[in-house]
C-alpha cells in the first residue's frame, strides 16, 4: 500500500510517534477526563446511528429531489476537493521529511503511493462517518453506507492527482488561478456543504421540498432541469450507487466506481511530473501555518498587527480613548485581513434564511404565518449564533501570540477584556438582528416575537462569546490544523458547551423570572394594558440579561489579569 519498504516502515514510526505524542498529553487529568468524554460522545453517537429504531427513516422528498440533493453535494465535494488541491500544489510531505524523502533513492511512484496511503488512512474516519450519515435517509442503508464508503476513499486521489497537475502546469494553468479567490470559494462551498448536513442528517422532519414549494416548486423544476442534469453528470454513478433502490440497480454502479477508483489510483501513481521544486515551496508554506498555530495566532487574523496602523480603517464608534482604540484595532483586523471570513458568514446566514422559508409548512392561514415567523427566528437566532461565535475568533482567540502586548495595555483587565469581544459581538448581533428581519419582510408579515428575538440577540451573543473567552484565558488551548477532532479536544468542546447551555440557561432564567414577574404583576394586579405590561417585562427581563452579562465581563476581567504569559509560553 505504501510502496517502498523505507516508506512503511516510516509510515509507523509516525504512527507510534503520533501515540506517544497524545500519550504525553494526557498525564494530566484534566485531559484523561475531556478523552473520555469525547470517546463516550463519539461512540454513543455512532451506536445511536446503527442501532437506533430510526436507521433510515423514509426520505423527506421524492426520488428526483433526493438524487438531485445527493449530486448537488457530491459535486460541492468535489469541488472542495479541487479548490483544496491549490493549497497543496505538487505532492505534500511534512517538512521533517521532505528533503530526507527527495535525496533518497526512492522512486517518485513510490513517494506517491505513500502520500496517497497516508491519506486514505486518514479518509477511513470521514468515510465511516458520512456513510452511516447517508445510511439514514438513503432508502438501503446498506447500499447508502457502501456509496458513500467509496466517494470518500475517491476523494483523497482526485484530490492528490489534481495537486500533481497543479505542479504540471504551475508556469500556465496555475497562473491564471493564481490571483483567483480560491479560500473564500473554499470556504463558502465547505460551510454551505456542513450546513446542508446538519439540516438533511440531523435535522429529523425538516423537509428540504417544502421549503422550496414541494415537487412542483423550485428544487423539482432543477431536479427535471437538462442543464442541470448534464452539470451533474461527472458524479452521477456514484449518485445512483448511493441512491439505489434494489441490488440489480447498485451492482452495476458501484462496480463501476470501484473500477474508477482503481485506475484513478494508478494515474496518479504512474504520472510522469516532476513535482519537487513547488513540493518544497509547499511544504515550506504549510510549515508555517503550523507553527503559528501552535503559536495561537489565527489564521483570519494573519499579519494583523498591534503596532501602529494606516488610517482609513473601521470608524472610531467608541471614540478616541485607550477603550475605544482597542475596539478600533479590532475592528479594522476584521476589516483588513478577514473581508473573506465575514463573506462567508453573510453567505452562510442568508442561507439559512433561504432555507427556513418554509418552516412551518404552508402559510395558509394567520396561524401558519405566525408560527412559522417564531420558529425561523428562533431558527436563525440559535444555529447563526453557534455557527458565527464558534467560528468568529475575532477576539482572544485570534490574539494569543500577542497576549504579551496585551498584558501591559495601560487600561483595566475588565475595560480590555469587553472592548476586545465588542467588535465580534456587535458583528454577530447585527448580521442575525438583520437576518430575522429579512426573513419577517419576505414573508411579508411581522409578529411582536420577531422584536423581541432582535432586542434580545445582542445579549445572547454577548453571553456565548465572554464566556468561550473568559474559558479560553483561563485555560488556552493551541489546535493545530489537523487536530481539531482530536478526543481530548471533542471532550472539551464538549464540556465548553455544557457551560455555555447552563450560562446562557441561567442568563435567560436571571432575566426573563423578574421580567416574567413584572408583566404578572402590572396586568393581573395593577390592570394594566396587555401592551404595557409586556413591553415592562421585556424590558426587566432585557435588563436582568444585561446584569448576567456585566458579570461575565468581570470574570473574563480576572481572567485576563490572572493570565501569565511567561507560564503559558513554557518560559
Amino acid at each position: 500500500m505504501f510502496g517502498h519498504p523505507a516508506l512503511r516502515l516510516l509510515f509507523w514510526l509516525k504512527l507510534k510517534g503520533g501515540l506517544r505524542l497524545q500519550a504525553r498529553k494526557l498525564r494530566r487529568p484534566a485531559a484523561w477526563i475531556f478523552l473520555l468524554l469525547g470517546l463516550g460522545l463519539v461512540l454513543g453517537w455512532v451506536a445511536l446511528l446503527v442501532f437506533g429504531r430510526d436507521v433510515a427513516p423514509a426520505p423527506a422528498a421524492s426520488e428526483a429531489l433526493l438524487r438531485l440533493g445527493v449530486d448537488a453535494g457530491l459535486a460541492v465535494l468535489l469541488l472542495l476537493t479541487l479548490f483544496g488541491a491549490f493549497q497543496f500544489r505538487g505532492l505534500y510531505l511534512p517538512k521533517d521529511e521532505i528533503e530526507l524523502a527527495f535525496s533518497a533513492p526512492i522512486e517518485r511512484a513510490a513517494l506517491v503511493r505513500y502520500r496517497l496511503g497516508t491519506n486514505l488512512v486518514r479518509s477511513l474516519f470521514a468515510a465511516l462517518l458520512f456513510g452511516f450519515l447517508a445510511a439514514r435517509r438513503m432508502p438501503v442503508p446498506a447500499f447508502g453506507f457502501a456509496g458513500t464508503f467509496l466517494v470518500m476513499m475517491t476523494v483523497p486521489v482526485v484530490g492528490q492527482g489534481t495537486a500533481l497537475l497543479l505542479g504540471e502546469g504551475e508556469n500556465r494553468a496555475g497562473q491564471l488561478l493564481r490571483r483567483a479567490p480560491l479560500r473564500l470559494i473554499s470556504g463558502v462551498l465547505g460551510a454551505l456543504f456542513g450546513l446542508t448536513v446538519v439540516l438533511l442528517f440531523f435535522a429529523e422532519g425538516f423537509d428540504v421540498s417544502g421549503a422550496v414549494g414541494g415537487d412542483d416548486g423550485f428544487l423539482a423544476g432543477l431536479a427535471r432541469n437538462p442543464w442541470v442534469r448534464a452539470l451533474l453528470l461527472p458524479v452521477a454513478p456514484w449518485g445512483r450507487a448511493i441512491t439505489a433502490a434494489s441490488a440489480a440497480e447498485f451492482l452495476p454502479w458501484f462496480a463501476a466506481g470501484v473500477g474508477a477508483w482503481i485506475v484513478l489510483h494508478e494515474l496518479v501513481v504512474r504520472a510522469r511530473i516532476d513535482y519537487r521544486e513547488l513540493s518544497l515551496a509547499t511544504s515550506a508554506e504549510v510549515a508555517k501555518r503550523i507553527g503559528q498555530a501552535r503559536r495561537g495566532g489565527s489564521p483570519a487574523l494573519r499579519g494583523a498587527a498591534l503596532g501602529p496602523t494606516k488610517t482609513g480603517g473601521a470608524p472610531w464608534f467608541l471614540g478616541r480613548g485607550a477603550f475605544g482604540a482597542i475596539a478600533w484595532l479590532e475592528t479594522t483586523s476584521m476589516l483588513r485581513r478577514a473581508r473573506g471570513t465575514l463573506l462567508v458568514s453573510v453567505l452562510i446566514v442568508a442561507f439559512v434564511v433561504f432555507m427556513s422559508r418554509g418552516l412551518g409548512g404552508q402559510l395558509d392561514s394567520d396561524e401558519d404565518v405566525r408560527q412559522s415567523l417564531i420558529l425561523g427566528s428562533v431558527l436563525i437566532s440559535v444555529l447563526g449564533t453557534a455557527y458565527l461565535c464558534a467560528g468568529l475568533k475575532f477576539d482572544f482567540r485570534g490574539r494569543l501570540e500577542h497576549m504579551d502586548l496585551v498584558r501591559v495595555w495601560p487600561l483595566a483587565p475588565w475595560k480590555v477584556f469587553l472592548a476586545t469581544i465588542l467588535p465580534e459581538v456587535v458583528f454577530v448581533a447585527g448580521l442575525l438582528s438583520a437576518a430575522v428581519l429579512a426573513r419577517a419582510a419576505w414573508i411579508g408579515a411581522f409578529h411582536p416575537f420577531v422584536a423581541a428575538v432582535v432586542l434580545f440577540q445582542p445579549l445572547v451573543a454577548f453571553t456565548w462569546v465572554a464566556l468561550d473567552n473568559a474559558v479560553f484565558l483561563r485555560a488556552p488551548v493551541r489546535y493545530v490544523p489537523g487536530q481539531e477532532s482530536a478526543l481530548q479536544n471533542i471532550g472539551r468542546s464538549m464540556v465548553l458547551m455544557l457551560l455555555r447551555g447552563v450560562v446562557l440557561l441561567a442568563s435567560m432564567a436571571t432575566g426573563l423570572l423578574p421580567g416574567l414577574l413584572t408583566w404578572l404583576g402590572l396586568e393581573h394586579v395593577l390592570g394594566a394594558s396587555r401592551a404595557a405590561a409586556t413591553a415592562a417585562g421585556l424590558a426587566v427581563a432585557w435588563l436582568g440579561v444585561l446584569a448576567v452579562d456585566g458579570a461575565l465581563v468581570w470574570i473574563g476581567g480576572r481572567m485576563l489579569a490572572r493570565f501569565d504569559v511567561a507560564r503559558d509560553r513554557g518560559v
